[in-house]
């Protein structure tokens, strides 16, 4: 008998449309802050090709660590290019409110008038400014088509 072995995983997914407030905070869904653990903070990163954010949690940042320190040895150009992505990163804490302010230049990088639409990504949430979000569908991939809706 072939046995699987079940891992719980929260998974992000779904969208949601967000103004930004006066303060230009964001609301993190409920539902998305429940998935965060005690720890509820985000770490966020620019996408260096795509105009969105990628935005992590706490465990989702360690899994990708442990996977870094796994790989081997790590040389200057991996170091330069860890360097390169988290020197423009930032750490979101969420308030009580369940609202993250992301700074001005992370939201210049996505070219964010006042609003945003979040996206689940599974391990991720994706920021994107609305009006870049429809540029970035649809796609084709038989590798998701597969995922998504192959067999079991």
């Amino acid at each position: 008998m072939n046995t699987v072995e079940a891992v719980v995983e929260e998974l992000f997914v779904g969208s949601f449309h967000h103004s930004l407030d006066p303060k230009r905070r964001l609301i993190i869904p409920s539902n998305w802050r429940a998935m965060m653990g005690e720890t509820a903070r985000l770490y966020v990163f620019p996408h260096p090709d795509r105009k969105c954010l990628y935005l992590y949690t706490l465990a989702e940042m360690n899994r990708r660590l442990r996977q870094l320190r796994e790989s081997g040895a790590v040389d200057a150009q991996d170091e330069q290019a860890v360097r390169a992505m988290t020197a423009s990163a930032d750490a979101l804490a969420v308030d009580a409110q369940g609202r993250v302010r992301i700074k001005d230049e992370l939201l210049a990088h996505v070219e964010v008038k006042s609003k945003v639409v979040l996206v689940g990504t599974l391990t991720r949430i994706e920021l994107w400014s609305e009006e870049h979000f429809d540029m970035a569908l649809p796609a084709v991939s038989a590798l998701a088509e597969t995922a998504f809706y192959g067999g079991y």
